[in-house]
């Protein structure tokens, strides 16, 4: 039988090490998240909103357990983001009780804006990356956006 990998303790180990080295690295150096939210003057979590509407509606309880937010704490989020015309709520047609979070047209303008930003940003980045470096670091980013999506949080 093969032998799981949450007891190789060097494995464990080595993974929490890396996280904690990017954890300051990746706001700052990679992706400048204080001036994406100050260009386009949302507070981060209603980016992280925005982002998590671009694969389709989820609702509120669904946000509040991806975001670690408290439902009653969700609901001015999404009044804020409903405001500038970026989201909508919608009623699920199969059950009236649970009311869905949509992106609209121009939430999806929006968070493409943020992208392009984004975009300029990484072409910003100091050091001389070969392709080939800039392909690994994206296969790497898909593996690890594959991986923290099949971690489920306890409050999902």
């Amino acid at each position: 039988m093969a032998k799981k990998w949450t007891a190789d303790k060097a494995l464990v180990d080595s993974v929490a090490a890396s996280l904690m080295e990017l954890l300051p690295l990746f706001p700052k150096r990679m992706v400048r998240v204080d001036e994406l939210v100050r260009e386009h003057g949302m507070p981060f979590s209603h980016v992280q909103i925005m982002v998590m509407l671009l694969d389709g509606d989820l609702s509120v309880g669904e946000l509040s357990g991806r975001l670690s937010i408290a439902k009653p704490n969700i609901t001015p989020l999404v009044d804020n983001l409903r405001n500038h015309g970026w989201v909508e709520r919608i009623r699920d047609e199969r059950d009236r009780r649970i009311v869905n979070i949509h992106l609209t047209e121009a939430g999806r303008s929006k968070a493409a804006e943020m992208q392009a930003d984004i975009a300029r940003q990484t072409m910003q980045w100091n050091g001389e990356f070969s392709r080939s470096e800039i392909k690994e670091l994206n296969q790497a980013l898909a593996t690890v956006i594959r991986i923290a999506r099949g971690i489920r949080s306890e409050d999902e």
